[in-house]
């Protein structure tokens, strides 16, 4: 059966109108397939975290990216068609990896994130940090701040 699909899939239509379909060659697929695998090297790549984080992303995004285009690309005769197809599979291929990650980070032994997720807990972190250094600094909190000792209480101004 899942031969079948595959043929179903893989095929092109004839030379003429009344034609048998024909199996697609390597260059057909390659055009229908390569901007699939483009964006989703490239989805990869843009994606902070490890290896694997990296290789989920690409993996789920070339397969329902590809998939979904080849699939609605086949069944209208269309590559425009294809190429909406591919766009959809893609965005509806990013919940599949955002579950896929969460669950590989549970296992191990993390808190269930995304690396993106993580990366937005790292950079408040920061922020709050910064914001904080920030404050003790303008009231003069922080050791080591001149400006506490060289202005005029009264005035504010600078004091030589």
């Amino acid at each position: 059966m899942a031969g079948n699909a595959l043929k179903w899939l893989f095929s092109k239509p004839g030379k003429n109108v009344g034609d048998a379909r024909q199996t697609m060659n390597a260059l057909d697929i390659a055009a229908r397939l390569g901007p699939d695998a483009v964006f989703s090297t490239m989805a990869a790549a843009s994606t902070p975290g490890d290896l694997s984080d990296k290789l989920i992303v690409g993996a789920t995004d070339f397969v329902g990216s590809g998939l979904t285009g080849l699939a609605a690309g086949r069944a209208t005769n269309s590559a425009l068609v294809d190429q909406i197809g591919s766009i959809a599979g893609a965005y509806g291929s990013m919940p599949v990896a955002d579950l896929a990650m969460r669950g590989k980070d549970k296992i191990t032994g993390g808190g269930g994130m995304t690396p993106y997720e993580r990366l937005s807990i790292e950079q408040q972190e920061l922020m709050r940090d910064q914001i904080t250094q920030q404050v003790m600094q303008a009231y003069g909190l922080v050791p080591g701040t001149r400006d506490r000792y060289f202005s005029d209480p009264t005035t504010g101004m600078g004091v030589n």
